[in-house]
């Protein structure tokens, strides 16, 4: 369906957790409350939520979290989700520390690709900034192109390691032939004392390490990067900045956080709690009228370059 401001809403990013096994510095404190289990969207709930989206034109899904693969059941979910009709695409972002030994069942679910987070390839540093190991993430990305399993890498680029974790993430996206994505640093209350870099100052850093760069118009997924060729590099390379160069225009994605809030636009206050709804004994054309009428609703831009957004994982969703 289209939105107030005409965008072609095509796209749900589904938080099937708040619960995260990773405490990175940039979007998450060391201690933080977890939703009750009873508050968590049930499976079959999703599910429904997934076929009324449907019929608004929704057809990609992105599973989510918190960390999505700490739920049980969550390649069951996908594999539910990829048999409905009108399905076009499920994909999973994760932390990878877990994928390894659940990729076996993704792949039978037909997940259709993974996008792994990852910052840095220095052990004692991913250790610091995330307090896990980086040898379950390593070990994931090879067992992904073993078994043939498209996937992206993405990163937060930070100010305080800058180029020297850049350039060794370049080189091994480069030896997976693996789109890299940076995203901009969000401003939430937990991160104010880190310093992201733009995309233009990791491209500016880049060239002035002697690489070339050309943008690449070819889209690369459904999400609002935008893609760059570098000379000596196999891969695309892209930026995410919702700072510094303003996606909203074009967004074409809605999200369900963990516990049932239907919100149009990420750092929003607007949205509708559907798991009230499903509970209340909503019926099945009145779900559908009120998530055609919270989409519709999206508003036009964020406004988290002039205010962090306080932190609230529930209310967040990955």
């Amino acid at each position: 369906m289209y939105d107030q401001y005409n965008r072609k809403i095509d796209y749900l990013r589904i938080s099937l957790t708040d619960r995260c096994n990773l405490h990175c510095r940039y979007c998450r404190p060391e201690v933080s409350e977890h939703v009750p289990h009873n508050e968590i969207l049930r499976y079959e709930e999703l599910l429904r939520i997934c076929r009324a989206a449907l019929q608004l034109g929704i057809r990609k899904f992105k599973i989510t979290g918190g960390e999505p693969l700490l739920r049980k059941g969550c390649s069951d979910f996908i594999a539910s989700l990829k048999q409905t009709d009108g399905v076009e695409q499920v994909t999973l972002t994760t932390n990878g520390t877990l994928l390894a030994q659940q990729l076996p069942a993704l792949i039978a679910a037909g997940v259709d690709s993974i996008n792994v987070s990852l910052d840095t390839l220095d052990a004692a540093y991913y250790k610091e900034l995330t307090g896990g190991s980086l040898s379950s993430v390593l070990q994931a990305l090879r067992e992904l192109q073993a078994a043939g399993i498209p996937f992206k890498l993405n990163c937060v680029p930070l100010a305080e390691n800058g180029l020297t974790d850049i350039m060794q993430l370049l080189k091994l996206a480069h030896s997976y032939n693996a789109p890299l994505r940076f995203i901009e640093l969000m401003p939430l209350d937990c991160n104010a004392d880190l310093q992201g870099l733009s995309g233009s100052e990791i491209r500016k850093q880049l060239e002035q390490a002697g690489l070339e760069l050309q943008p690449d118009a070819q889209r690369y997924g459904n999400g609002p990067a935008s893609y760059w060729r570098i000379s000596g590099y196999k891969m695309p390379v892209g930026f995410i900045e919702p700072l510094h160069n303003k996606f909203c225009a074009v967004c074409n994605r809605v999200r369900l956080t963990s516990v049932g809030m239907l919100k149009p636009c990420l750092y929003s206050d607007a949205g509708m709690n559907l798991k009230r709804l499903l509970r209340d004994g909503a019926s099945d054309v009145a779900l559908l009228q009120a998530m055609q009428e919270i989409i519709y609703a999206k508003p036009a831009g964020h406004s988290f370059e002039v205010e962090a957004a306080s932190f609230n994982m529930s209310q967040i969703g990955g």
